[in-house]
């Protein structure tokens, strides 16, 4: 479940997505005080723009949001963190991509990494499920996408080798895969002498995650990644003098 979007439209504040060019048609058919407001707040549809519109009474009525011509990931992803709280509800419900960009986008806008404290300002902006958005696909890209950011976040100090194993493993665990970790002087028993080799300098030794996934007849497909924990970025261990001489040495300049 993504805690940004919601089954419940009760009450849901309408989102009208427009484009700079839809912006002229689409005011033609709204109250005079609708035209006032969007002319006074100088809203021109620009995408990544947003207006909030007030009724009679100064409550909220509504939302115009500017897109590009294509809704895409990032149309909307600042919303979930700029919009007062409450659920809001697009309108009209777009077709199934521009839906499936609209709720993805939405949950990684809301995306916060809160492991050593707690969200600055947590997120309360809800959005409805679009009718046409594929749920399974959007979760799973939502949740994909939160691991690896959280991966990132985390520093090296608390994100070495054995805990970027841990993480791997629980997908696996997840998936229902099998799964093999090989560590530290295994990796050379094992014929994966390079992997050795790289990491052998840290306290931390190596290791490798190996899972399998899938039913044993069909299609073989072998995916190979490396999880760098800590990269110095390339550390000047030598006097630069020496280090033009090396480069010399090298044929550079």
């Amino acid at each position: 479940m993504i805690a940004t979007l919601t089954d419940n439209e009760a009450g849901a504040t309408p989102l009208w997505p427009l484009t700079a060019s839809g912006l002229t048609p689409w005011l033609t058919g709204q109250p005079a005080a609708v035209q006032a407001w969007v002319a006074a707040a100088r809203f021109t549809a620009a995408a990544g723009s947003h207006l909030l519109v007030p009724g009679a009474d100064g409550a909220l009525v509504g939302v115009l949001a500017g897109v590009p011509d294509q809704i895409n990931l990032w149309s909307f992803a600042e919303l979930p963190r700029v919009l007062p709280p409450g659920i809001y509800r697009l309108d009209p419900p777009p077709p199934a991509a521009a839906a499936d960009a609209a709720a993805l986008g939405w949950a990684l806008g809301s995306y916060d990494f809160s492991r050593y404290r707690a969200p600055a300002k947590p997120v309360q902006a809800m959005l409805a499920w679009p009718a046409a958005a594929n749920r399974k696909a959007v979760e799973r890209a939502a949740r994909a996408t939160f691991l690896v950011r959280d991966l990132v976040n985390t520093p090296a100090s608390d994100m070495g080798p054995a805990e970027l194993a841990d993480a791997a493993a629980a997908v696996a665990r997840e998936a229902g895969a099998r799964l093999e970790v090989i560590v530290g002087e295994d990796l050379l028993a094992r014929n994966y002498p390079l992997v050795h080799a790289v990491g052998r300098a840290s306290t931390r030794p190596p290791r490798l995650v190996d899972f399998v996934w899938g039913r044993p007849d069909a299609p073989k497909v072998t995916l190979v990644g490396k999880g760098v924990c800590f990269d110095t970025g390339g550390l000047d261990l030598k006097p630069s003098s020496n280090m033009a001489l090396m480069k010399k040495d090298m044929g550079g300049g």
